[in-house]
């Protein structure tokens, strides 16, 4: 698993860590998640090392693999302090021109790390980002929503640091397996259990929310018809989409 802020940062502690121990608990397979920086974990999967690689978004090259269904919808936001720039607040994603924009540790897709006109910066953490940001260290930030927001509440900052509404961009998250006999077994088994706890409300209590879910329909597309379930209501009780 590529370590991800929040969603991932270590074997026992993540949202996808929580996701993935459910599927453990109700496929009664053992599953045991190491956390590695997100290039070495693409490296040692494609290395044969691992069966499969528990989190990788929908807009970068994928290596071979055979792709799981989805269970994760991620948009990636702007965040940046509008009084660092007076009346000139960034109001589209062409405002990034020019500026030092932070990235993360994880994985973004070529639409944003292939900006010439943009002077990036990697740093381990979003917390770091959104600290330099308030420090006046960086200009922006792009971060995943749901740990954007998070960090920024914790650390204080939601009067000091805004955000963009428009995401940069939106991808689906799903996981990797080997393009073998073994990986077919793993991810028929894995695309079931998803599909099962996005239908019975349990993935959207264990994200917090229902508007970072997969559609349904590409959870079912990957299924036999004969399997598909007629009582499948994934939000939150008395949540809205």
């Amino acid at each position: 698993m590529p370590y991800i802020p929040m969603m991932a940062e270590s074997p026992a502690r993540g949202t996808f860590i929580r996701m993935y121990q459910e599927v453990a608990a109700r496929t009664g397979q053992k599953i045991i998640i190491d956390i590695l920086p997100p290039r070495r974990a693409v490296q040692s999967f494609v290395a044969g090392e691992y069966d499969a690689l528990g989190a990788f978004p929908s807009l970068s090259k994928l290596p071979v693999s055979l792709a799981s269904v989805p269970y994760y919808l991620r948009e990636n936001l702007i965040f940046y302090k509008p009084g660092q720039f007076g009346q000139n607040a960034i109001t589209s994603p062409d405002g990034l021109a020019g500026l030092r924009v932070g990235l993360s540790a994880y994985h973004y897709p070529p639409a944003i790390i292939n900006r010439q006109d943009v002077d990036f910066e990697r740093v381990p953490s979003d917390h770091s980002l959104l600290s330099m940001i308030a420090n006046n260290r960086l200009d922006a930030a792009i971060i995943e929503r749901s740990s954007g927001f998070h960090i920024r509440d914790q650390l204080g900052l939601a009067g000091v640091i805004d955000t963009l509404d428009i995401p940069l961009t939106t991808e689906n998250v799903f996981s990797l397996f080997q393009a073998n006999r073994e990986g077919i077994e793993n991810r028929a088994i894995f695309n079931r259990a998803v599909y099962d706890m996005l239908c019975d409300g349990t993935l959207a209590g264990i994200f917090g929310r229902s508007d970072v879910l997969p559609d349904i329909s590409l959870l079912e597309r990957d299924l036999p018809p004969e399997s598909w379930r007629n009582d499948c209501l994934p939000s939150l009780p008395g949540s809205t989409r």
